[in-house]
């Protein structure tokens, strides 16, 4: 387990991050971004204590909100390509955000926002669910680059915790209706095993684990890549409603018809870490069905003219899919 691993299962790190990347020195006018800002959290989480200075051509802006406290910097100085390397080499980027690397290379100024909650590592050390929770720092911190790209709208928008680079409309649209889905990437992976003619792909989250203790890992079944990819994402969102995830051996119905089974591992040969399993026993919308099969490999999947054929076509600039240990 690496040592950033550790410091999120201590309770140690407290702190979402977000960067909008720009092409020219942004503009920052704190009393407009304040005002949006109030606008989108409402009355119950007023800012205050707001500190707006420079020095020299960087801008500095904190506040208190909700009981996190926000610190905002603009800046001409771009970080190191190395810091985009890891959303940079996420396989389906080429889906999501085909020019992700252009606008890396293009930025020359950026916006770094980082929403802080003190008392989440005492919370976790005593065994409670902190007031501010992780889910509360991530959606301040979307709310105020919001307020920013409302105002002058950047090329790109790195979202640290789950390593993910986005386009503004998009990470707009999906601050509003599914935020799961910027605060928890997924990952699929394949090791090009063959059920009945079809190849078996599985996936992998980053950023469960900040929200709900620990990470999924959807095992290899053969079904497509992006209902791999919403699964997880409602599997995620589903549990952090309920503040827990399913309890071990539980089942787990994504649609009708379907039919998953929840392990919580401590560990496999591929991941050295706990995290949740969710292994297909049937999906009935690709004809797999797996309840009677004691191998999973000795499947059937009744649907011949679906073949898999979509996850091959994809750009040779595509990335293979990763590993499947944990990131």
């Amino acid at each position: 387990m690496n040592f950033v691993a550790r410091m999120k299962n201590a309770g140690l790190e407290t702190a979402t991050e977000c960067t909008l990347l720009y092409a020219d020195m942004p503009r920052l006018d704190a009393a407009d971004f304040v005002a949006r800002l109030e606008q989108a959290i409402g009355p119950n989480a007023a800012v205050s204590d707001i500190r707006d200075h420079a020095a020299g051509s960087t801008r500095f802006l904190s506040f208190m909100a909700g009981g996190c406290a926000v610190a905002i910097e603009a800046s001409k100085d771009t970080r190191p390509a190395s810091v985009y390397f890891e959303a940079l080499d996420w396989p389906m980027l080429h889906r999501t955000f085909p020019e992700a690397e252009e606008a890396v290379r293009n930025h020359t100024a950026h916006i770094q926002i980082a929403v802080e909650a003190e008392y989440d590592a005492v919370a976790n050390a005593l065994g409670m669910r902190a007031v501010n929770t992780s889910f509360t720092r991530s959606t301040l911190a979307g709310r105020a680059a919001a307020a920013i790209c409302r105002t002058d709208l950047p090329l790109a928008i790195h979202w640290k915790h789950s390593e993910m680079l986005f386009k503004p409309g998009p990470f707009l649209r999906e601050l509003e209706t599914e935020p799961v889905e910027i605060f928890v990437k997924v990952t699929p992976f394949s090791s090009n095993r063959m059920i009945d003619g079809v190849r078996t792909v599985g996936g992998s989250t980053r950023g469960a684990a900040d929200l709900l203790g620990c990470e999924v890992v959807l095992e290899e079944a053969p079904v497509p890549v992006d209902w791999v990819m919403r699964t997880l994402h409602c599997f995620v969102a589903r549990c952090h409603s309920e503040g827990r995830y399913l309890p071990h051996l539980a089942t787990y119905a994504p649609g009708k018809g379907d039919i998953m089974i929840v392990r919580h591992l401590d560990s496999t040969p591929e991941i050295d870490t706990p995290h949740v399993s969710l292994e297909v026993r049937r999906a009935d919308e690709f004809g797999f069905d797996a309840t009677e099969a004691d191998d999973l490999a000795l499947a059937k999947v009744k649907k011949p003219d679906w073949d898999g054929r979509d996850r091959r076509q994809r750009p040779q600039s595509a990335k293979p899919f990763g590993r499947r240990g944990l990131a």
